[in-house]
Formats: structure tokens, C-alpha cells, sequence
């Protein structure tokens, strides 16, 4: 068996929690949130994935102050008293912070119910809502589409990226199906304009709700 206590005598000098996690932050920037590991980690810290177990229990343990990290660091929700305009602002500020983690915004459709920071932020989505009168079913609804339209567009601009088909072109399936509209507008298609496309999407929903 193991001597821990033996063997954390003579851990890497410098090396805490704070350090692991700034290194995963930087492990999920280059590698994206599948590559983040203890092993993973400990590589790029220059020491075993033994080293590691002081201060994180397990693998799980390691993600979740990874991924606790990266949200706690983004966008905090603004009020200048206009709900469409702050849903917009934040919206926008969200993604941009999210962008240079690829995976997180994915991982968080499932897990942010276990993210301290993330339930801030619907938290505080949840309190704007609440300034202009909006409450119960209506106010969920309102945040939650927004929170969620940023983590989609995230993920769908992350898949896209790596597939390597930001740029592609609309060939005859052979079918012989005219598809008109789709033939006239097919250069709208033909290269993927995200920010284009998440702003106009970005401004259709916050005026809805």
C-alpha cells in the first residue's frame, strides 16, 4: 500500500489547488474539455498524477473545480433597467468567454445544476427577470432560452470548427428535387458566418421574450 503521507513530503515545491486548476483551465484551451484528465494535467505540470491526489480526490473532482473556474470567470449578468438589451449584452459577453474552452459549453447542458457559478448566473438571469415583473414559468422560460441559445451556439460552432467544414459547397444530391429556395439563397450556406448568425438569432429571441 501507498505511504500518502510519506510521499506528500516531498511534493513538488509551488504545486496547490490553485495551480491545478489554472493548468486545467489551460488544458481544456488546448485541448478542449475531453482532453482534460489528471494525466492530462500532471503532464503539463511535470509531475505524476499521484502528485495530484493532496488535493483533488479524483478525476471527477479535478473537472468539476475546472469547470468551476471557467464560469466563475465569465460574464456576469449587467442591469441598465432594459431586459432585451441586458439578455443581449450578457448573451454575447457568455459566449465569448466560452469560446476559448471548447466542450465546456456542451458539458455544462448537463451539468451546470453541479456548477456553484453557473447556478449564479441563471440566479442572477432569474433576478433581472424579476426587475421587470417577470416571474414562475415565464421568467425560467425567458433565462433559460437564452442561457441555453448560447451553450448550443458554443457547441454547434465548436462541431463545426473541428469537422473542417466552415467552408463547404451544396452539390446535386441526384435526386432531381428542385429545391428553389435553397438553390437562390445557397451561397448563405456555403460558408458558416457565426457571429453574423448568432447576433441575428441573438436579437430575434431577446425581442420575443
Amino acid at each position: 500500500m501507498v505511504d500518502i503521507h510519506a510521499y506528500t513530503r516531498w511534493m513538488p515545491a509551488g504545486l496547490d489547488l490553485s495551480v491545478i486548476t489554472r493548468t486545467g483551465v489551460d488544458v481544456v484551451a488546448s485541448h478542449g474539455w475531453d482532453g482534460l484528465s489528471t494525466r492530462s494535467v500532471a503532464t503539463a505540470l511535470g509531475v505524476t498524477p499521484m502528485a495530484l491526489y493532496r488535493y483533488v480526490a479524483d478525476a471527477a473532482e479535478l473537472r468539476d473545480a475546472v469547470l468551476e473556474s471557467i464560469v466563475a470567470a465569465s460574464a456576469a449578468v449587467r442591469s441598465t433597467g432594459d431586459l432585451a438589451s441586458d439578455l443581449a449584452d450578457w448573451a454575447r459577453r457568455f459566449r465569448r468567454d466560452l469560446e476559448p474552452h471548447p466542450g465546456v459549453a456542451a458539458h455544462l447542458l448537463i451539468a451546470w445544476f453541479d456548477c456553484p457559478a453557473a447556478l449564479d448566473r441563471v440566479e442572477s438571469l432569474l433576478a433581472l427577470a424579476a426587475e421587470h415583473g417577470i416571474e414562475g414559468f415565464e421568467a425560467v422560460a425567458r433565462t433559460n432560452a437564452v442561457f441555453t441559445y448560447v451553450l448550443m451556439r458554443c457547441e454547434a460552432e465548436r462541431v463545426i470548427r473541428a469537422a473542417g467544414v466552415v467552408r463547404r459547397s451544396l452539390r446535386d444530391d441526384g435526386t432531381g428535387r428542385p429545391r428553389r429556395h435553397l438553390r437562390i439563397l445557397a451561397s448563405h450556406y456555403t460558408t458558416a458566418r457565426f457571429d453574423a448568425h448568432f447576433e441575428f438569432g441573438l436579437r430575434a429571441l431577446v425581442a420575443a421574450a
